[in-house]
């Protein structure tokens, strides 16, 4: 969080991913360890190779920003705050 937050001061604001990857965190923290399971039992697609492979490059991507394709992100996050209770807002 910190490097976001001196990315902020630096640019003036957050790109579209790293908005993404805050609301991400906040819903994986809402739903907990099992986010994973919680995903993959209530949405047919993450329980497939494909959907296992979007939570894989999401969750690498909260450590390295350079990973992660931004509609996978997107995917992912609409799907856990979905299960989170959040409601979603728009992307940009």
């Amino acid at each position: 969080m910190e490097e976001l937050q001196s990315r902020v001061a630096e640019f003036g604001r957050l790109t579209i991913k790293e908005r993404l990857l805050q609301r991400f965190i906040r819903a994986r923290n809402v739903v907990g360890k099992n986010w994973r399971g919680v995903l993959a039992a209530n949405d047919p697609f993450f329980n497939t190779k494909l959907g296992n492979d979007y939570l894989t490059s999401v969750a690498q991507s909260v450590s390295d920003h350079s990973r992660g394709n931004v509609d996978r992100i997107e995917r992912v996050t609409i799907a856990l705050e979905k299960m989170a209770g959040i409601s979603s807002r728009p992307i940009v």
